[in-house]
């Protein structure tokens, strides 16, 4: 737009200061178009096993139905436009990478399990430090913790001691040794050991392995289908000596994007593959009319927006889905694959006039789902801008069990009832956008 602007201000200062005078101009279309284009590149032999290469089917950028007339009557002129773009289209477009570099699935893997370990691991530690000091003063080594608590050489009522999922004891001269409790939220978990002759912690068979794996190749594609753009406006400009006013009119304006699949592969692990994929993204903009004089901030009058996501995917490698936090997250929300999807989200907004109009929101995934319907006014002058909901009401229906337990421990813990019609909460909401007034939580 800002471009245009110029554009259009530069074809005014050369047209010739006539008392008075017309002139047209039109494209018919212009812009910039490719095919099958392929390139590939492979780094020298240092970097063994890098390559890269980009396949595009079709690419067209480009500007039609271009009309520019112009009309001056003494110091005042009038520029109307009518313009299709700019408008692109991407048509299967693949990047591919081949790179050699650290497991980070394994990576990830490695600081969850140091996460797990840090609290017992610091205990030990202080556990260790204390019996040195306790062996020095007098001249034996503890026969338990309680030796270490009631002669005041450790004290066992802060933290890390006070975390109740570990529980620690002593089998000097050998090791001492830190236990998971029965309450501890990784049933899996192993207990840790210090070796007391090399002051060591041991590594479990599981994470010495996971420290032993090398580097692999990643293989990283990113494949899409198509990605397109379409615009179709008028733009009128009133130009006088005390002022510059435009008129703006976005007949139709839209953003798609079709089938866009992410994948990250370690060398042949296709079980640990990465993916993202999104079928289909909308963002549609019809009938958007505003105005202004260039020095002040644009009033819209009218307009409807519409954005819309369906069916996006995540993949999550399965050494991954396999971490205990994971797991037990991904059950909680009712999956037992390694997928999590959203099944939609739609925004939908209509400004009836530059004063009010409405607006809904749908999110649907296979453990929640959220509807959003309402109205608002909009106050657009400089000084109190400002947003404010009327009637609006979400409808949040938790279906997976977890999503349940989250929002009555939430509920718990927060001493808060939420209004429910069955299994569906919902909340009424008013006011300015900026601090809203929420009914429906008592």
């Amino acid at each position: 737009m800002r471009l245009l602007t110029h554009f259009i201000l530069i074809i005014y200062s050369l047209l010739p200061g006539q008392i008075s005078s017309t002139a047209n101009g039109s494209i018919a279309e212009t812009g910039i178009f490719l095919k099958d284009l392929h390139f590939d590149w492979m780094p020298p032999n240092k970097d063994k096993g890098t390559y890269y290469s980009i396949d595009l089917h079709e690419f067209k950028f480009g500007f039609s139905d271009l009309n520019i007339s112009q009309e001056q009557k003494g110091d005042k002129h009038k520029i109307k436009t009518r313009i299709s773009g700019p408008n692109f289209n991407i048509s299967q477009l693949v990047l591919n990478a081949k790179i050699t570099s650290k497991n980070w699935v394994t990576g990830e893997r490695i600081r969850r399990l140091e996460k797990r370990h840090s609290i017992p691991k610091t205990a030990l530690e202080m556990i260790a430090n204390a019996i040195d000091l306790y062996k020095t003063d007098l001249e034996e080594n503890p026969k338990s913790l309680n030796d270490l608590y009631v002669k005041q050489y450790l004290n066992l009522d802060t933290t890390p001691f006070d975390d109740p999922t570990w529980t620690y004891s002593l089998a000097l001269p050998d090791q001492i040794v830190a236990q998971p409790t029965q309450i501890h939220p990784v049933a899996e978990t192993k207990p840790l050991i210090l070796d007391w002759q090399s002051k060591e912690i041991q590594l479990d068979p599981i994470r010495d392995s996971l420290y032993q794996v090398p580097f692999v190749q990643w293989d990283y594609t990113l494949d899409i289908q198509s990605i397109s753009q379409l615009f179709s406006s008028k733009l009128e400009f009133d130009i006088s000596p005390d002022k510059t006013a435009f008129d703006l009119l976005l007949k139709r304006g839209q953003f798609k994007i079709d089938d866009i699949t992410f994948t990250a592969t370690p060398g042949n692990q296709l079980i640990n593959r990465s993916q993202v994929h999104l079928p289909s993204l909308i963002l549609n903009a019809n009938n958007i009319a505003l105005t202004t004089d260039l020095k002040n901030k644009p009033i819209i009058h009218q307009g409807h927006g519409k954005f819309s996501l369906r069916n996006f995917e995540i993949k999550i490698p399965k050494d991954l889905k396999e971490e205990p936090e994971i797991q037990a997250m991904l059950e909680s929300l009712g999956i037992w694959n390694n997928s999590l999807k959203i099944r939609l989200v739609e925004l939908e907004m209509n400004l009836i006039n530059e004063r009010t109009g409405d607006i809904g929101l749908i999110f649907k995934t296979p453990f929640l789902k959220v509807n959003v319907t309402g109205d608002f006014s909009l106050r657009q002058d400089e000084i109190h801008p400002d947003i404010l909901l009327h009637q609006m009401e979400i409808k949040i229906h938790p279906i997976a069990l977890g999503v349940r337990k989250w929002i009555r421990e939430w509920e718990r813990t927060k001493g808060k009832s939420l209004n429910r019609k069955g299994a569906t909460i919902i909340l009424k909401v008013e006011g300015s956008l900026e601090n809203p007034v929420i009914h429906g939580i008592n």
